[in-house]
């Protein structure tokens, strides 16, 4: 071979190394600025427990939707954490997840000597490496701290997205809710959030693209069935399976406030517990409800009565129900027990004029007993006058006038205070009849009437008294 033979093929082959070494230092990078992960990344058998690492340590930071989290790591480093795993980009800091070797760092960012990529995975990137490592900490060169990392960050750009969440476990419930589809609104939102905050191509339609079909790519690569993943807790209204069931916010018991009428209820409803607010009392009625919520059930509800006197009845609220209220039936009033049996208000009325009947009908019994009240002398119901009469043979007197064996009063009738003289032959007394020369039918409301006529109550008795002795003296003076 010839000297010059010789040289240029020297030549030639330092080019070839020079050329190696470029496309080894550079990465293949797109229009704007992305590895062409199309040709790069993990391949074959490495992806499937790649995916796997990504959907357990998401699931075990709150992502139980980690597909979203598997199409971000395919648009920014094609599944590839190490630099072994993709020896075109720039060589990190060395990682223990790596065997000891580097992790992979962005190559976009300028020339590798400079330290300026993002790191691992997710390529994280706070400026150079040294700069990086301190706000985010040593954690982000292992896999599993990379892809805890790339949890945090998603929840933070969510919450400062998504109008109505405020907080991390909103941001995850709403993540955890997204359907990844096409025609998903939420999916939609999600990778334009991604192509404004991942990547800083605000309103870039092709970049939310990417971050799409990156995302239904690795879904379908091992079936959406590989996603499902949940670490089973407690149900809670926050639009998330926690319990692992395949049902969202299922079992939640509903909140009740207030009492009676003024209860309230509310349920979870999209993943939010509406706040329960109590109703407004109102008047108690009978009914067999609070009405007023106190906490007690028809309190308070006055009874009704109708009728009067021994009629009158008296009905209640019972069970709900206000009873019809009937009054008793009247009966005929009787005297003397107090009660108006008639119910008309009135009681014991008429018992006053009735009872003088037993009177009028003791009067009855003189006219019986004796002559007729004609036969006795003047009808004035007093003394006949200074001289009733005589008696020829010395007997009683049947004009309870003066007697000449007996030594009778000489003033018999004038003052009316001596009506009774002893009679000769028995010495018994006996009764002037011209003292009470009164007709049967006379011996009434005058004489013996109710309270309130001349002579009252005790007028009536002495009365009925007179008219019961001459009726025994008469009665004597036949069996003579």
């Amino acid at each position: 071979m010839t000297a010059q033979a010789h040289a240029l093929r020297m030549t030639m082959r330092r080019l070839a190394l020079v050329a190696m070494a470029f496309f080894a230092a550079c990465a293949p990078i797109d229009d704007e600025g992305n590895i062409d992960t199309d040709i790069q990344g993990l391949t074959g058998a490495a992806r499937r427990p790649r995916l796997q690492r990504i959907r357990d340590v998401a699931a075990a930071a709150g992502l139980t939707n980690g597909v979203l989290l598997a199409g971000i790591a395919q648009v920014e480093t094609g599944l590839s954490h190490c630099w072994s795993e993709a020896t075109w980009a720039c060589r990190g800091p060395n990682s223990t997840s790596c065997g000891g070797g580097p992790v992979i760092a962005g190559a976009s960012d300028g020339p590798c000597s400079a330290q300026q990529g993002g790191l691992g995975m997710f390529q994280f990137d706070g400026g150079n490496f040294t700069q990086t490592l301190a706000r985010d900490g040593r954690d982000i060169l292992t896999l599993d701290g990379n892809i805890r990392h790339a949890v945090d960050f998603v929840v933070n750009i969510v919450n400062q997205e998504v109008d109505g969440v405020d907080n991390r476990a909103e941001a995850l419930a709403w993540m955890n809710g997204m359907t990844v589809a096409r025609t998903d609104a939420r999916f939609t939102r999600w990778v334009a959030i991604l192509a404004c905050r991942y990547n800083g191509a605000c309103g870039s339609a092709s970049q939310a693209a990417r971050y799409r079909d990156a995302t239904l790519s690795v879904q379908s690569e091992v079936g959406a069935a590989f996603w499902r993943i949940c670490a089973p807790s407690t149900e809670v209204c926050n639009g998330r399976d926690d319990d692992c069931d395949g049902r969202v916010d299922d079992g939640i018991s509903a909140v009740s406030c207030g009492v009676g009428a003024c209860r309230r209820t509310v349920s979870c409803t999209g993943g939010r517990m509406a706040t329960c607010t109590a109703g407004r009392p109102g008047a108690e009625a009978c009914n067999g409800v609070d009405d007023d919520c106190d906490g007690r059930v028809d309190d308070g509800i006055a009874a009704v009565s109708c009728g009067v006197g021994a009629c009158r009845r008296t009905v209640s609220c019972t069970g709900g129900r206000m009873a019809a209220c009937v009054p008793a039936a009247a009966r005929a009033e009787a005297c003397g027990n107090g009660a108006d049996d008639d119910c008309d208000g009135m009681i014991d009325e008429g018992c006053v004029a009735d009872a003088g009947a037993p009177l009028r009908d003791a009067g009855a019994m003189v006219g019986d007993a004796g002559a007729p009240a004609d036969a006795v002398g003047p009808r004035d119901g007093g003394v006949a006058g200074d001289y009733a009469g005589a008696s020829d043979d010395g007997g009683a007197s049947e004009d309870a006038g003066e007697s000449d064996d007996a030594g009778a009063s000489d003033d018999v009738g004038a003052e009316g205070e001596d009506a009774a003289v002893t009679d000769e032959d028995g010495g018994e007394p006996t009764i002037d009849e011209s003292l009470v020369d009164v007709a049967p039918t006379e011996v009434t409301t005058c004489d013996v009437g109710a309270a309130g006529s001349r002579g009252g109550t005790r007028g009536s008795i002495v009365a009925a008294l007179v008219l019961g002795a001459v009726a025994t003296q008469r009665s004597r003076r036949r069996r003579r």
